[in-house]
């Protein structure tokens, strides 16, 4: 008899047991400031870990250049290891490959390419482009986080967007505006004048879209102004992700 109360017993437990909810799992609270704002941002565009990994990406585009007093369109392909290393090739839309040209960047040389026949980028273009590839640097985000940068908080943008400014050393100050996801969404930095003027220019890159590759999302829409005059819109499309460019140009002239 006894034995079969300690049975029923047992078995009461256990099934009271059986019942008994799960712990709750409290979130973490989120980061205030500057970092927490750049802490949802990197969550929006894949997470820490998938762009650690993404030190190298390459895309399609077609893109519509004003400059010179010119528009001119052109498709290519752009990849790039940043901040210092890129290759974008690029022809005339409609025209064929027959007008392609290439920028190659491999810091702290750069050259321009048609024919196989390299020729060194002017330094005014050089130091711009130096400041371009830079741009791809902050759109990845997580290099933000190394020590040495300082994170601070700023008003809004035009588009009520919530910003930081983020100092690098050894490069331009950078703004960077989260849409109310969270997401990326505006970037602003001043750049050396393309056109040689001894200035610097105000650069806004407005960021649209998403494409996912490898866990990594890309904006899929750039528009980019230089003191608010439209200067480079671009679609993007066929997103790859890579540890490291490796492309024989990089090596310059042979």
């Amino acid at each position: 008899m006894r034995r079969n109360v300690v049975l029923i017993l047992s078995a009461a437990l256990a099934g009271l047991s059986s019942c008994t909810p799960p712990p709750r799992v409290v979130a973490p609270p989120p980061i205030p400031g500057a970092a927490g704002v750049l802490a949802r941002a990197i969550g929006q565009a894949g997470g820490a870990e998938a762009l650690e990994r993404a030190r190298a990406l390459s895309w399609k585009g077609e893109a519509t250049v004003r400059a010179g007093g010119r528009t001119v369109r052109i498709e290519g392909v752009w990849a790039v290891q940043p901040p210092d290393t890129a290759v974008v090739s690029t022809w005339e839309e409609g025209r064929g490959r027959a007008t392609e040209r290439s920028l190659v960047y491999a810091a702290p040389r750069g050259w321009i390419v048609s024919g196989g026949r390299f020729q060194p980028m002017p330094a005014a273009m050089l130091a711009n482009e130096r400041d371009e590839f830079f741009l791809y640097q902050v759109m990845r985000l997580v290099p933000l986080r190394a020590p040495g940068v300082t994170l601070a908080e700023i008003p809004p943008d035009s588009a009520g967007q919530a910003g930081i400014r983020a100092m690098v050393p050894g490069r331009p100050p950078v703004e960077l505006y989260v849409d109310a996801t969270g997401r990326l969404a505006h970037v602003r930095m001043p750049v050396r004048d393309p056109a040689g003027g001894a200035a610097p220019v105000t650069q806004d890159v407005w960021l649209q879209g998403a494409a996912e590759e490898d866990d990594v999302v890309w904006p899929t829409s750039m528009r980019i102004t230089l003191n608010g005059a439209p200067y480079f819109d671009m679609e993007i499309h066929d997103l790859e992700t890579m540890e490291r460019l490796e492309d024989p140009r990089l090596g310059g002239p042979r």
